[in-house]
């Protein structure tokens, strides 16, 4: 299976729904609203929602599709309830940007700096960053309700719709735990290997590949001993998604990523990229990565030395041939999910590309 392809098809359909969904919530408000100042805040929201989630990659989504399909289902069926976690995924980003303070989103100012500028070219009274933040968590809620609305309310079997549901809602449970994990973990003196990959599996891991793959084959009705296969496949191959993540995030371009270039240094963020290369350096180099990883003012001077020494020690390396293990891990139980030699080869080009994706 060509993945690009697969995807590329899906984010067309998927961004056609949702700004249609979108449309049909700023009717709703604009009705209750009318011309009020609760209709105009709320039409507000929906519109920056809307320019927020579209496009990008979608990928979540594109695997609960595939999940629904590998079961027996047409891809049409399930576009709603695929939608969903897109829905969610980019209130995850808008929450995610304020714990960072990062200022840039694919390529735009993140939706909490957008509400700072609106308080400016409003004139607001009070604190523009408070502002910025409240509307940013006010933002990320709406996405939240939206996404469990979406799933609840496709034409789906109705059992299977409760049942992923509340699978759904538990992956998030985790979801928010490795976060809470994330953000306590920047606070300590030190953070072994093992810390990180537990980080990797808890945040991004089960929410990214093996997650929205069993949400869309609970959905078309997978038999569960197959279904049991599901996240020993992608528990392994997300954690490889997400050393892929930090690889781009240190080494792509800002244009590439749609992020500023060094946030994760700037942030001081645990990776594995970090791990081993203050690991494999002394001296003036490891004091010099001690230092730079948490600085929100380095130099653009100061982000390529970090690259350079990442890849001089090896870190880099480590890092790249850990995610192939880790695919070539998950590989193992593709046989376990489906015998039909087509999805085989998609779970396969699937877990290839979570290492392989430039952006």
């Amino acid at each position: 299976m060509n993945v690009k392809s697969y995807l590329k098809e899906y984010i067309v359909r998927a961004d056609a729904f949702m700004a249609s969904y979108i449309a049909r919530k700023i009717l709703e408000v604009q009705d209750v609203g009318k011309n009020s100042k609760g209709g105009l805040v709320a039409v507000d929201m929906l519109e920056r929602y809307k320019n927020f989630c579209l496009g990008g990659k979608k990928l979540r989504g594109g695997i609960i599709q595939l999940g629904y399909e590998l079961s027996g289902g047409k891809k049409e069926d399930v576009l709603g309830a695929s939608s969903s976690i897109e829905f969610i995924h980019s209130f995850l980003l808008m929450h995610d940007d304020i714990q960072d303070m990062d200022f840039l989103r694919r390529g735009q100012p993140t939706i909490h700096k957008q509400y700072e500028s609106k308080h400016e070219e409003m004139k607001f009274k009070k604190d523009f960053k408070l502002y910025g933040t409240s509307m940013g968590i006010n933002m990320g809620d709406l996405g939240a309700y939206m996404g469990m609305e979406v799933i609840l309310s496709s034409s789906l079997d109705e059992s299977r719709k409760l049942e992923a549901s509340i699978y759904f809602s538990r992956l998030l449970q985790r979801v928010a735990f490795g976060q809470g994990l994330d953000v306590t973990y920047e606070q300590l003196p030190k953070v072994t290997e093992a810390d990180v990959m537990e980080l990797h599996l808890q945040k991004t891991s089960v929410y990214t590949v093996g997650g929205p793959l069993k949400i869309g084959a609970i959905l078309g009705g997978l038999p569960k001993k197959n279904i049991n296969a599901i996240e020993k496949y992608g528990e392994p191959i997300g954690i490889a998604f997400q050393l892929r993540d930090d690889e781009l995030g240190l080494f792509s371009s800002e244009q590439e990523l749609g992020k500023p270039i060094g946030s994760d240094i700037r942030e001081g963020k645990n990776t594995i990229l970090k791990i081993k290369a203050i690991e494999k350096t002394k001296g003036k180099d490891r004091e010099f990565l001690m230092k730079a990883y948490g600085d929100r003012n380095i130099s653009k001077k100061a982000v390529d030395k970090v690259r350079d020494l990442t890849v001089k020690t090896g870190a880099y390396d480590y890092s790249k041939k850990l995610a192939k293990k880790l695919v070539a891990d998950g590989k193992k139980f593709i046989p376990q999910i489906t015998k039909d030699l087509y999805f085989q080869d998609a779970l396969s080009s699937f877990a290839d590309f979570m290492i392989e994706r430039g952006s």
